[in-house]
């Protein structure tokens, strides 16, 4: 089909390849004059085209690499600037107890107490309260309410009315923001009735020369609520710097 095919090398220019003369049958369609090489049927029709479309496109990147390099920039600096936005909110923000030292409440069912979340934080943060137990409070109406601002009220109430779970239980508060959450201690809540009680002393015995104990007597339903301030004879205060003083230990009523 083909006429005689041979192969000559040419070595010039640093360089060595084989190259091979014309093909003699005119139905290749690749006759070329004598003396004049071609290459390969595979790499002349394939080769030109992909090396042109290689070319072309490195002389479009070359030519638009400043817009390039600018759109990178551009991102770059957007990216930095978000970051720096979300630093500084997370800086500024922060919580804080307001009463981190508040462990008891105790208040007269007639009166109620109303109770500030101890904690707090900058910008202002959520104010949940909970019980020891992590259950939500909930509000009872006329009886428990948590406001808005957080804060914990507890209206008065009647005897009949009075319920362990809810006068008479621990409760803590919590505070969250960007800058987290954090949890107050357990702050044990408690309703106290009040009513009429009487102090009494016992009559004590004692020899001539001795020492004689007086005790004041409370009722066990007040005893955790009532402070001895004063002791009192005919009407008159016993101070410390009486003679009496070294014959009784002082003790008195709220």
């Amino acid at each position: 089909m083909y006429g005689n095919l041979s192969a000559r090398w040419e070595y010039g220019r640093g360089r060595g390849a084989p190259h091979f003369p014309a093909m003699a049958s005119g139905a290749s369609g690749l006759e070329t004059p004598p003396g004049n090489t071609v290459a390969s049927p595979a790499r002349s029709t394939a080769w030109p085209k992909t090396a042109s479309l290689t070319r072309q496109d490195c002389q479009i990147f070359l030519k638009n690499r400043p817009a390039i390099y600018g759109m990178w920039l551009v991102t770059l600096l957007l990216l930095y600037s978000l970051h720096e936005v979300h630093s500084e909110d997370v800086g500024t923000s922060r919580l804080y107890f307001v009463n981190a030292s508040l462990q008891r409440v105790t208040y007269s069912s007639s009166v109620g107490v109303s109770l500030p979340c101890p904690a707090a934080g900058t910008p202002s943060a959520a104010l949940r309260w909970y019980l020891a137990t992590g259950d939500d409070i909930y509000d009872v109406p006329h009886i428990r309410h948590v406001h808005a601002n957080g804060t914990l009220q507890l209206y008065p109430f009647s005897p009949s009315a009075y319920n362990s779970y809810i006068h008479d239980n621990d409760y803590f508060c919590t505070a969250e923001n960007q800058a987290g959450k954090i949890r107050s201690p357990n702050i044990r809540i408690k309703a106290v009735f009040r009513e009429p009680y009487t102090v009494r002393v016992a009559d004590q015995r004692s020899m001539r020369g001795n020492v004689a104990v007086f005790k004041c007597l409370i009722p066990p339903a007040v005893q955790e609520y009532v402070s001895v301030v004063s002791w009192e004879r005919d009407t008159v205060s016993i101070t410390t710097g009486t003679a009496l003083r070294r014959r009784f230990t002082l003790c008195g009523s709220l």
